[in-house]
């Protein structure tokens, strides 16, 4: 790395060189930086968010229902709307919280709501940790031509789990008191003639134990383990996998609470990232311009294409496709929930989900995971997953100069019709009274999980190259064509990505 004093340089206090820069340490940031270590090359990753480091005492993360400053992340934006009820969440949003570097970061639209972790680790600081594998009818039915199922489920997808440390959830758990709502839901499933899937999670079950013993602080076992991190480090978030075997190398740099403002390819054809160096309340400290050979985007499927839209809108990469923005999805994201008649709400619920089940062509998932009180034992929130209808884009206004998403309602139509069958079906065996199915954000979505923006074979070749600027990457969520084929994401966004990285490694290191 080489550094430059350049006060007054282009509205930049300093410049640096490097040779590989990463834009967001989550999973796709996390696992590029740490195969380019292993290879023997340097590379500076730049985080926006803070470190959120697992600690004996506990208290690194907000909890819910006692929520403060740390929960949001220092969004411009107005605090989201959502329908009530709803999630603590939408308490969150309604209080008005105080925001700082937080730990969530919600974008509101008129149409939807999408959450995005921020922070070292990305959004699997506040996943629910769960890694299933699409089939290969709706893998294919999703992805184009050229990326292989059968290639995937041979290499890339055992690798992935491998490096995620999975495991699946142990039957011995649904026996205790805290996972009362799991197995109730696994009896249901069976008893409704739905196959139940175990679920397989990048969770160490042995915390999960100490927690029951009462020889760890109970966290993920109380429901604290979505959307407000696991305490007890039974989460094992990518900064603690990928990236911290990343960093191990002396190879990997990571810059938290550096936020990326601005890229662009200078004539010389090395990229200028414009960062704001930030203290823990958001102020700007510092404004750097970094300079690099190679860039790779890893800022998620809501920052990746807002950033990559700008750059092409405003001439800084004037070369990307028409395709830079197009096809962004909601992976089919539903939250409907069950109400339990036959139990008093009160106690907790334990995390993470035990069980899935599927649509019967794999197009379509539905779990449940245990929630911290209030809720108690009585809602079940099930969380479904499918392959939308129709998708958004990300399009550049040069009145505003920012970046808008463009999606309408009704985009997830089939998915949500398909979760909430799911579910009726399921619903009647839920105890010895059955369930009540609630759909709370059927008129206005909450998104975990938006993915595309940049997508592979579109967007990019097929290994993430983005067209028109060599040098210049993408490999993380946006890739996705808006969807991972009815799971949750990260599983395969991690073995895309790597596979990806076995076909351009030779970019790197030539």
């Amino acid at each position: 790395m080489t550094t430059t004093p350049s006060v007054g340089r282009g509205g930049v206090d300093r410049e640096e060189s490097h040779r590989v820069v990463i834009i967001g340490s989550g999973v796709g940031g996390s696992i590029t930086a740490f195969r380019l270590a292993q290879a023997g090359v340097d590379n500076l990753v730049l985080e926006r968010g803070r470190r959120w480091p697992i600690t004996p005492g506990g208290g690194t993360f907000p909890w819910f229902p006692s929520l403060d400053k740390r929960l949001l992340w220092l969004n411009r934006m107005a605090p989201p709307r959502l329908p009530w009820p709803a999630s603590a969440l939408g308490a969150v949003a309604a209080s008005a919280l105080p925001r700082s570097t937080g730990l969530l970061d919600v974008l509101a639209h008129r149409n939807l709501t999408v959450v995005c972790g921020a922070g070292v680790g990305g959004g699997t600081l506040t996943y629910g940790a769960i890694l299933p594998q699409p089939g290969p009818g709706a893998f294919h039915r999703v992805f184009p031509p050229g990326i292989d199922h059968e290639e995937l489920d041979r290499t890339h997808f055992p690798r992935a789990r491998h490096r995620l440390r999975a495991s699946p959830f142990p039957d011995d758990l649904l026996s205790h008191p805290r996972y009362r709502t799991n197995k109730a839901w696994h009896a249901a499933l069976a008893e409704a003639g739905l196959p139940a899937e175990k679920v397989v999670s990048s969770i160490d079950f042995d915390v999960i134990r100490a927690e029951l013993d009462g020889t760890r602080r109970p966290s993920a076992t109380i429901g604290q383990y979505l959307f407000t991190g696991c305490d007890s480090g039974a989460k094992l978030s990518v900064d603690r996998t990928y990236l911290a075997e990343a960093e191990a190398t002396g190879r990997t740099v990571v810059r938290p609470l550096h936020e990326v403002t601005g890229i662009r390819q200078h004539r010389d054809g090395r990229y200028h990232v414009t960062v704001d160096r930030l203290d823990g309340r958001g102020r700007v400290l510092e404004r750097i311009r970094v300079v690099c050979e190679r860039l790779v985007l890893a800022a998620g499927g809501v920052h990746t294409p807002r950033l990559l839209v700008t750059a092409r809108a405003t001439g800084a990469l004037p070369r990307l496709n028409e395709f830079v923005g197009a096809q962004w999805g909601t992976n089919g994201d539903q939250m409907p929930v069950l109400v339990d008649n036959s139990h008093p709400a009160g106690a907790h619920q334990g995390g993470p989900p035990a069980h899935l089940a599927r649509h019967h062509d794999g197009t379509a998932m539905v779990t449940h995971g245990g929630l911290s009180r209030p809720a108690g034992t009585r809602l079940l929130v099930c969380p479904g997953i499918g392959i939308p209808d129709r998708f958004g884009r990300w399009t550049h206004c040069a009145l505003t100069g920012e970046a808008h998403l463009e999606w309408e309602c009704g985009s997830d139509t089939t998915t949500h019709r398909t979760v909430l069958d799911l579910l009726r079906r399921t619903a009647p065996h839920i105890g010895p009274e059955g369930a009540t199915l609630l759909d709370p954000f059927a008129a206005h979505p909450l998104i975990l999980h938006p993915l595309g923006g940049a997508v592979i074979g579109k967007a990019t070749d097929l290994h993430g190259r983005l067209h028109g600027h060599p040098g210049l990457y993408c490999l993380d969520s946006a890739l996705m064509p808006g969807s991972t084929a009815g799971v949750n994401p990260v599983l395969t966004i991690a073995a895309v990505v790597e596979r990806c990285l076995d076909h351009i490694m030779v970019d790197f290191t030539a």
